[in-house]
């Protein structure tokens, strides 16, 4: 909708937390 890329993603609730999005193993984590 935005057009704006995903560049992190939160894995916990700290600013520590935060980790490069990679569309790859996203998509691995969730079918498994």
């Amino acid at each position: 909708e935005l057009g704006v890329p995903v560049k992190l993603v939160g894995l916990g609730e700290g600013a520590d937390d935060l980790a490069p999005f990679e569309p790859a193993a996203f998509v691995d984590a969730l079918l498994g």
